[in-house]
């Protein structure tokens, strides 16, 4: 009996990971996405300084992510929108013109993410 007890108490560890792991995922992509909207209103209204600002904020919330999302998630998920927010930093501080397709691309990935981090029946069988 003391054996079913602990498989279930480690199952019932794992479960209540998964749940936590999955809600601050989606609420940290929340975040940065709130912040690319941000960005790309203060782009189009030409404050291309607070948007400067604003980016290098995105930067270092996702990097702050990352470092403990690196335990969770899967590395090539987290390159690519890595290489995407330094991108956007650099393109907000040199006023580049594609920024906005940069800024696009970045919220789509962290759709992905999102996405593929939440529990759904579908995804487990």
């Amino acid at each position: 009996m003391t054996r079913v007890s602990v498989s279930g108490a480690i199952l019932l560890l794992l479960i209540g990971v998964s749940i936590f792991s999955g809600i601050w995922v989606n609420r940290c992509c929340n975040v940065i996405l709130s912040e690319i909207n941000v960005i790309y209103d203060l782009e189009e209204m030409g404050d291309t300084s607070g948007a400067a600002d604003k980016a290098r904020q995105m930067n270092e919330d996702w990097e702050s992510f990352r470092k403990k999302a690196s335990v969770l998630l899967k590395y090539d998920k987290l390159v690519e929108i890595d290489r995407l927010c330094s991108r956007i930093e650099h393109l907000t501080e040199n006023e580049e013109d594609e920024m906005a397709a940069e800024l696009s691309e970045l919220r789509h990935m962290l759709e992905m993410l999102k996405s593929g981090e939440t529990p759904l029946v579908t995804s487990v069988f």
